[in-house]
């Protein structure tokens, strides 16, 4: 996004906002992260552990 980005001082975290309430519980359910960057806007970066096939996953 380039538009004007979050307000300063907001934590994206604990928020109201329906949407970031989905996709931060989302990115617990998968144990993953989410880091904001303010950049040129707003960007946010999610990482994850990719489950690797084992013979129990098949």
């Amino acid at each position: 996004d380039d538009g004007i980005g979050f307000p300063p001082g907001l934590d994206f975290k604990n928020t109201e906002s329906l949407g970031m309430q989905l996709v931060n519980g989302l990115v617990r359910q998968i144990l993953g992260t989410i880091t904001m960057q303010r950049e040129e806007g707003t960007g946010f970066e999610i990482v994850f552990k990719r489950e690797i096939d084992t013979e129990d996953n098949l």
